[in-house]
């Protein structure tokens, strides 16, 4: 499978990022802002011979995917299983009340330990293993490049468990902002994450004010 590379995308800016909001599996829509985004990483990506693209099912998710499968002229297919990490009764909190009403868990989770799960959620070693299962599920005959739009924290757990998956690291520091990207490649079963938290498109955005 020397041939199957993904173009592996955190989707663009939306109104709950700007507004400081836990979003998890909840949704919000892309801002002005998050367009911009998706046009400079349209841009970015332009020479790339996309095959297909998949898609977590949130809104903001496949409104990133849409956009960059027009322009590719491919295919968007969703997938439950690049969802972003489930936040338990943290999601559609502000985070500064739920670092107020919640310290001991906000703290574990967002301090990057990848062990922590708010009651009803998940951990991010728990959304390290349903991400791999969806790289690993495809064919050995499948060739080509594929871009995958997913979130923030489960792109993080993503590449915290090909960097070896050490449980006592911090995992926030393989933070990717929206629409930055890491490119993983699979050779003999096996995955590789090639570069991680590319973002250099982005640097002449500047957000407008919130």
């Amino acid at each position: 499978m020397e041939d199957m590379r993904f173009i592996v995308i955190r989707h663009a800016e939306s109104q709950w990022n700007r507004e400081g909001i836990i979003q998890g599996q909840f949704d919000s829509p892309v801002t002005p802002h998050g367009h911009r985004q998706i046009a400079a990483l349209m841009a970015a990506l332009k020479d790339i011979p996309f095959t297909q693209f998949f898609s977590s099912p949130s809104g903001r998710a496949m409104t990133t995917a849409q956009a960059l499968a027009a322009h590719c002229q491919c295919e968007v297919s969703s997938d439950a299983r690049l969802h972003e990490q489930h936040f338990g009764y943290l999601q559609g909190q502000p985070y500064h009340q739920a670092m107020r009403n919640h310290r001991e868990t906000f703290t574990r989770i967002f301090a990057g330990d990848p062990t922590a799960a708010a009651p009803e959620g998940e951990s991010a070693m728990d959304v390290a293993r349903r991400m791999s299962a969806f790289f690993l599920g495809f064919s050995p005959f499948q060739r080509g490049t594929f871009g995958v739009v997913t979130h923030g924290h489960a792109l993080q757990a993503l590449i915290w468990q090909l960097k070896g998956g050490d449980w006592m690291e911090d995992i926030s520091k393989y933070n990717h902002p929206s629409c930055g990207y890491s490119v993983i490649e699979v050779n003999h079963g096996r995955l590789q994450l090639q570069s991680w938290g590319i973002a250099t498109h982005l640097r002449a955005l500047h957000p407008a004010p919130i």
